[in-house]
């Protein structure tokens, strides 16, 4: 399976404006949303990243060649 179709079957969609993938969640019963973002580096890494809707990230993680 490919890193696309692996993304495309968690939820994510393809930001072509930011070139990275982005699938949204929400919480307290749909009151909150937020970003979930799985993005490549230049060294082929992957990183993923939490943030809100205004794009201010609280939480990052190096997930390494995988996501």
């Amino acid at each position: 399976m490919t890193i696309r179709s692996l993304l495309k079957s968690k939820g994510y969609e393809f930001d072509v404006e930011n070139q990275y993938w982005i699938r949204e969640w929400t919480a307290n019963g749909g009151q909150e949303t937020f970003l979930e973002v799985a993005m490549k580096t230049e060294d082929g890494e992957w990183n993923k990243l939490m943030m809100s809707p205004e794009g201010k990230v609280f939480y990052a993680e190096a997930v390494g060649g995988g996501v």
